[in-house]
């Protein structure tokens, strides 16, 4: 018979503390660094960002719908980002501020105004694009000498000017040459689409009026009168032209050359949001608190007109 050796059994209660380890604390610690990592970069945006690309951004994610055929808010392309989402390398201007816009236009050269999407053109890229557009419809037209463009602070101006042999206007009147209607008809749904406002001002030479009631003055705001009709009739909105202005011969392109035909022009400019709000402020339009506000200036009158009550 085998002799059995006496067996010890140690019993040890284990220590929550001692229970072995899993993998689940290294997925809260990944969420967690993730959403601190989202937190920073929400508030490096809101560092960075103004105010109206702020609204921008919160407008088109608020509006967006799959449903509706909206543009996707995420798309970058045409915007002043280097690299779109499709990898394709885009123009980058040098000194170009990165600005979030209200329009993207494409990438490629626009070839008609039913390409564009209706918004507005702040940035310095949409600006050169919608020029080589304008530019583009001219040359179809055999008007590209009598057009020249320029980006400006204040927007895109569009200057429409005489040539010697191809005036724009008959000499001394305010008839518009069937040749710059045709123009200004093709280039009439660009400023339907594209909301920046316009100004549009008359300017003419320095070749004084022969009749004594009728000045340069007068011919210079009939000719930008007209062109403000023409564009209306062609369906741009009443609204889309804020200021229409009578120059004269005050502000001449060829300062040299004061009877030059380059000085026989009408200019219209699309204003940014930035220039926009100026003249508006210069102006105090449809501003309640305005110094031109009517009513205000009616009861300040009558108010002034009331004779004084002496009490005895």
């Amino acid at each position: 018979m085998r002799e059995h050796g006496t067996v010890i059994v140690k019993r040890r209660s284990r220590n929550k503390g001692e229970a072995s380890h899993g993998g689940a604390w290294k997925v809260a610690f990944a969420d967690f660094a993730l959403a601190m990592m989202a937190l920073f970069m929400v508030l490096w945006i809101l560092a960075v960002s103004s105010e109206q690309e702020r609204e921008t951004v919160s407008s088109k994610l608020r509006d967006y719908s799959v449903f509706e055929g909206s543009t996707s808010p995420y798309l970058l392309g045409g915007t002043p980002f280097p690299v779109d989402l499709q990898g394709q390398p885009l123009e980058q201007i040098p000194g170009q501020a990165t600005e979030l816009q209200d329009i993207s236009l494409a990438t490629e050269p626009l070839q008609s105004p039913a390409e564009l999407r209706p918004g507005r053109v702040e940035s310095e890229q949409d600006k050169r694009r919608l020029a080589l557009l304008i530019g583009e419809l001219a040359e179809r037209q055999g008007m590209e000498n009598n057009l020249e463009l320029d980006i400006v602070p204040e927007g895109l101006r569009i200057r429409i000017h005489d040539q010697s042999d191809q005036p724009m206007f008959t000499r001394g009147s305010a008839r518009m040459e069937k040749e710059f209607e045709q123009l200004l008809h093709t280039l009439a749904p660009i400023f339907e689409k594209v909301e920046n406002r316009l100004v549009i001002s008359g300017h003419t030479d320095s070749v004084r009026y022969v009749s004594q009631h009728y000045s340069n003055w007068d011919l210079s705001g009939a000719r930008a009168q007209n062109v403000r009709q023409l564009l209306e009739l062609s369906g741009v909105p009443r609204e889309r032209v804020l200021q229409v202005v009578a120059m004269a011969d005050q502000a001449p392109f060829d300062r040299d050359n004061p009877t030059s035909g380059d000085n026989r022009r009408v200019e219209l400019l699309l204003l940014s949001q930035q220039a926009e709000q100026l003249l508006q402020t210069l102006f105090e339009a449809g501003l309640p608190d305005g110094i031109f506000n009517k009513q205000q200036q009616s009861a300040r009158l009558a108010a002034e007109a009331k004779p004084a009550i002496i009490t005895q």
